[in-house]
């Protein structure tokens, strides 16, 4: 990997981006790559890494099923019943002023 993917990987795994990576490399006294240049890469890599999200949780989702098919986990059409768990709140907030909290938790079971 060169040192401009490994850069933007480096800033995409922690939720940062250009202006980050401006100052990380600023406090380096390393020059920083342009904010195309940067924009270029950003694409490379999301394209590269949703791809191969997508492929990792079919892998899982084939697993999910196998299992539970082993242990006789299906509905009445036969269909393997799977248990999901997610994330499902969200939360808004700012400080000192408009506090706006609309977290809540999302639970369904079929």
């Amino acid at each position: 990997m060169d040192s401009n993917s490994a850069a933007v990987c480096g800033a995409l795994s922690v939720g940062g981006g250009p202006s980050q990576l401006e100052a990380i490399t600023a406090s380096l006294n390393t020059p920083c790559m342009s904010s195309r240049t940067y924009s270029k890469y950003h694409d490379t890599m999301s394209s590269g890494l949703l791809t191969t999200s997508l492929e990792e949780m079919e892998t899982a989702a084939e697993e999910e099923v196998k299992l539970a098919l082993e242990d006789c986990e299906i509905d009445a059409d036969g269909l393997p019943l799977i248990t999901v768990v997610a994330n499902g709140s969200c939360s808004k907030r700012s400080y000192r002023a408009n506090f706006s909290s609309l977290s809540g938790v999302v639970r369904k079971f079929a």
